[in-house]
């Protein structure tokens, strides 16, 4: 499946590239077979210029991909940036102390992921974009082994699991939990949803 996955991502990024004006006269000797998966996607993501977000930030951001975490945040834009570090604004310092003070985990100890992985300041997302990225978030949720995945919002539940998800709800799912609630733009935006996000995440700290 993964290799499926790795294979449709290379084929949509070369007709892409393609329609750009780009001929191909040489077999692609950029990934070779004996390449890692994971390093193969690294290297898919970081190359990607598949949506206009790109546009507007230096590279795409893989996030925090950590096999072994216990836990998984998904939001619907990155709040890593490319340097394996937190942007800089509101919704990413709130997961950032969502981490450290509700969970009391380092950032080593989780994976944060996103659907696009472009432009972390632009709350704007086209479907297309999504699109574009879905593939790359759902071959990094495969290659880790987190006990419960947190989906930051409405959008993001029905991306990730194909249907609305009732917030504050543990689901069971492809052998894995997976729990929605608010995303980090509301809370933001609506400070009193704070009460029961955080409820939610006490859930989910009772699970690990």
């Amino acid at each position: 499946m993964k290799t499926q996955i790795l294979k449709f991502l290379q084929l949509k990024q070369l007709y892409g590239q393609y329609a750009c004006g780009e001929r191909y006269t040489m077999p692609l000797r950029c990934l070779a077979p004996q390449t890692p998966f994971h390093n193969n996607l690294e290297y898919l993501i970081k190359n990607c210029s598949l949506c206009n977000r790109i546009k507007h930030c230096k590279e795409p951001s893989i996030g925090i991909v950590n096999s072994q975490a216990s836990i998984c945040f998904i939001s619907e834009i990155p709040l890593i940036d490319e340097k394996g570090q937190f942007v800089q604004n509101k919704s990413a310092l709130m997961l950032q102390n969502i981490i450290t003070r509700v969970f009391m985990l380092q950032l080593s100890q989780v994976c944060v992921l996103s659907l696009v992985k472009c432009d972390g300041y632009n709350l704007r997302i086209e479907k297309s974009e999504i699109l574009s990225c879905m593939g790359f978030c759902l071959s990094q949720l495969e290659k880790i082994t987190s006990k419960v995945c947190i989906l930051l919002g409405n959008q993001v539940g029905e991306h990730i699991l194909g249907t609305h998800l009732e917030v504050g709800r543990i689901l069971w799912h492809n052998n894995r939990k997976f729990l929605m609630t608010y995303s980090l733009n509301e809370l933001v935006r609506n400070p009193s949803l704070k009460g029961e996000a955080h409820h939610h995440f006490l859930l989910v700290k009772g699970q690990l």
